[in-house]
């Protein structure tokens, strides 16, 4: 009965030891750098389609026009400034809206020229 309890006990303070290192542990985690206003992206997509749409206007430039969708805002908005650099001057902005049906995220890029 002895052999029984201290077991007991012994495996009782190595769970609070145990419990007490991950306690310890998610408390002392530095806080992540703070990242400049002017370098972050906006909080989330834009609620509703930019316009008019390429698609709308008979491609008439100047007109957004719709690329390809995401998963993620954060994904999106990664995507976007790649898009605009490698467009060669056609496109010169980027706006991620969410899909209509709510599922997505879909980069539309800002044409200005063909």
């Amino acid at each position: 009965m002895r052999s029984l309890l201290r077991r007991t006990v012994a495996a009782l303070a190595v769970a609070a030891a145990v419990a007490g290192i991950g306690v310890t542990d998610a408390v002392a985690a530095p806080a992540p750098r703070a990242v400049p206003a002017a370098v972050r992206a906006p909080a989330g997509p834009a609620d509703t389609v930019p316009s008019p749409s390429c698609n709308d206007n008979n491609n008439t430039v100047p007109c957004w026009e719709y690329q390809t969708w995401y998963w993620t805002y954060e994904n999106c908005n990664d995507a976007g400034p790649g898009r605009v650099n490698s467009s060669g001057g056609r496109y010169d902005h980027w706006v991620c809206v969410l899909t209509g049906n709510g599922v997505g995220v879909g980069l539309w890029l800002h044409k200005v020229r063909d």
